[in-house]
Parts: structure tokens; C-alpha cells; sequence
């Protein structure tokens, strides 16, 4: 294959996806139509909004599909530009009333957008073409302290403005797969023996001096001490899965959305999953997450481009981490972080920046291979 010819998109990365992003469509409407009659609106409202974001969200992952990222290694003027607009977004929300006590959504001609889910796959962006640029500093100890300092400046502002929210799930998760490109992009080893023991020690005075954080750790080690309070949630995901069975109980039969789980159609639609596919469909679910991880891996083990090897581990991490973050919440082996699960949970915003990510993983499968 000459250098100048691409490849066709990753037909089978798209498929996965879109799967995904159908089952999420359909366990919205199960999830949510007695809740959108409850408020006299019609069954399938919250359907028809998710629809209204995937449609934006398809349209810009096309665009992204088509765009060459290895323009951004000598022109990051577009990254600036993002940047900047990101950190306005992030501003805006505060001007906007609380919803459930956080200032996380910007209401634009009658839609809400969460600034916070667009800037995750621009935080990848930011951290894959820092560690490109500044690749030839990780050898030198006097070089890469500095460098990697000045990378967490870039990102503490938005970072902070999230935490600010507050939005504690977001902040960690992209801290995390920021963590992750750094490590792959080369930095030294030593660094990360440093900076893992001191951000979990700064986690943890975040959790212990928040009275909500903290109810949220107590109630994830030991649910049944609050079981109507704290601890509901917990414990009706739980009951949702083990009602599942192996087989379930049927599409639209499934008991606990009636009210007994909170958000059953955003961060604990899986929770509706499992008890309306059973663990069929739970692993299948968990199998297609598997599916994107490897496609994406394949596409990022193939591709010459240091910048785009990066950036493709990047997204496909992004979005793999979310999906299992968001699990172990619903299967009680982490503590709640309100972290929606990615092309599936209801939500414009969080399906807009899934698709994104998905195009320009898209973008970069068809660069050429060695």
C-alpha cells in the first residue's frame, strides 16, 4: 500500500459501536418510558431525545472519521482553540441552577449540554500530543519533571472546574486515562511511583472531608446499614441483577426500573440489563466493550504515527475504562461515581463525546500500516 493511499475505516470498530449504541436505545425506552408517563409525557420522550444526541453524535463522528490527525502535530492551534472554548463551557455551567445539587449542564436553545463530557476525549487529544512533542525529554530526569508539570498545569484548570461541579467520577476517570497516555507515551517509570501514592492520597482527602463522597464509600463497603437511605441504590442494582438470572426476565418485564432503582435509564441502565437479559446479556454487553478494546488495540499496534499510535490507545481506553468503571458501580465492586455507561446510558452529551471519540478512532484506522 503506497504512503498516500489510506485504509477504509475499521468497518468491524463501527459495527461493535453501533451495537452498543442499539442496545442502549432500546433498554432506554424500557428503562424510562414509566418514568416519562409518570410526568405526563409521552412513553418514549427520553427515547426521542437520546435519538435527537445520537443523530448529532453520528453526524459528528462522520465528520471526525474524516479528519488527519497528523495535521495536529505541527498546527495544535485547533487544540488551543478547543481548549479555550472548553474551559468557557466549563465556566458557563456555574451560571446555570443546580440540578440534583451540581452545576454540571449549560442550557443552550432548550438542550443541556455537560461541558465535562466533551473535554474527555479532548484531554486525550491534549495529553497524546504533549508526550509526542516533548518525547525526547523522557530520558532526561532534569527534562521530564518539567515538562510533565507543565502538562498537569494545562489540564488542572479544567479538571479543577469539573471537581468544582462537583463531578468526583469524571475527574477521576480522566485523570486515569491521562494517567494511562502519559505511561504509555513514554515518561519515566520512576515518575509514576511518585505520582500514584500522592494522587491517591489527595482522592482520599477529597473523600474524607466530603461528607457526600465519604456516605458514598461507607455505603459501598457496608449497604445494609442504610438500606432505604445511602445504601438503596446499591442494593436495588443488586437485586435488578440477581433477579436476571441466566436468561432474564424478559424485555420490558423487569421489576426494579419501577421506581426501585434510582436512574435506572442513566448510570444504572445496566443494573436493567441484567435483570431484563440476565447474565446472557450482560456478558454480551461486556463482550462487545471487549470487542472495541481489541479492535482498537489492533488499530493502534498497526498504525506507523507515534502521535496517532497514542491517540488511538487513548480514546479506545477512554471509553473501555468508562464502560468498566460504570459496571463495577451497578455489580457493587467500586463505589458510586455517577459515571454513565459509554453509547449506552441515557444522555446527549455522554453519547455525543462516545461518538466522538469513536470518529476519530475511526479517523486514525485508516491510516496506513508499516
Amino acid at each position: 500500500m503506497s504512503p498516500d493511499v489510506r485504509r477504509p475505516i475499521d468497518r468491524l470498530l463501527l459495527f461493535f459501536a453501533l451495537m452498543l449504541m442499539v442496545v442502549g436505545m432500546v433498554w432506554i425506552y424500557s428503562a424510562s418510558a414509566i418514568k416519562a408517563s409518570q410526568n405526563n409525557a409521552a412513553a418514549t420522550a427520553f427515547l426521542v431525545r437520546q435519538m435527537i444526541g445520537g443523530f448529532i453524535g453520528l453526524s459528528l463522528m462522520l465528520a471526525l472519521s474524516q479528519v488527519d490527525l497528523t495535521d495536529l502535530r505541527e498546527h495544535p492551534r485547533p487544540l488551543q482553540i478547543l481548549y479555550c472554548v472548553s474551559i468557557l463551557g466549563l465556566l458557563a455551567v456555574f451560571a446555570f441552577p443546580p440540578v440534583n445539587h451540581a452545576h454540571r449542564w449549560v442550557r443552550i436553545f432548550g438542550q443541556s449540554i455537560q461541558p465535562s463530557e466533551l473535554f474527555k476525549p479532548l484531554a486525550v487529544l491534549i495529553a497524546s500530543w504533549w508526550m509526542v512533542k516533548h518525547r525526547e525529554a523522557w530520558g532526561q530526569r532534569q527534562d521530564a519533571i518539567p515538562k510533565l508539570v507543565t502538562l498537569m498545569g494545562i489540564l488542572i484548570i479544567p479538571l479543577g472546574l469539573i471537581l468544582k461541579e462537583p463531578d468526583f467520577g469524571t475527574t477521576f476517570l480522566i485523570v486515569f486515562v491521562t494517567m494511562l497516555v502519559v505511561f504509555l507515551g513514554g515518561a519515566p517509570r520512576w515518575i509514576f511511583a511518585i505520582a500514584v501514592p500522592v494522587l491517591g492520597a489527595v482522592g482520599a482527602a477529597f473523600v474524607v472531608t466530603s461528607p457526600y463522597r465519604l456516605a458514598r464509600v461507607t455505603s459501598f463497603l457496608n449497604p445494609e446499614a442504610d438500606p432505604l437511605g445511602k445504601g438503596h441504590q446499591t442494593l436495588q442494582s443488586l437485586v435488578a441483577v440477581g433477579n436476571g438470572g441466566l436468561l432474564g426476565v424478559g424485555l420490558g418485564a423487569g421489576r426494579q426500573k419501577l421506581f426501585f432503582l434510582p436512574e435506572a435509564h442513566t448510570d444504572f441502565i445496566y443494573a436493567v440489563i441484567g435483570e431484563e437479559a440476565g447474565l446472557v446479556g450482560s456478558v454480551l454487553v461486556l463482550v462487545l466493550f471487549l470487542a472495541v478494546l481489541i479492535r482498537g488495540y489492533r488499530i493502534a499496534r498497526r498504525v506507523r504515527d507515534a502521535f496517532l499510535r497514542l491517540c488511538a490507545m487513548g480514546f479506545t481506553l477512554l471509553l473501555v475504562v468508562q464502560a468498566l468503571m460504570n459496571m463495577s458501580v451497578v455489580l457493587s465492586l467500586a463505589p458510586n461515581k455517577g459515571i454513565p455507561l459509554p453509547f449506552i446510558s441515557y444522555g446527549s452529551s455522554s453519547l455525543i463525546a462516545s461518538l466522538a471519540s469513536l470518529g476519530l478512532l475511526l479517523s486514525i484506522s485508516k491510516e496506513t500500516g508499516e
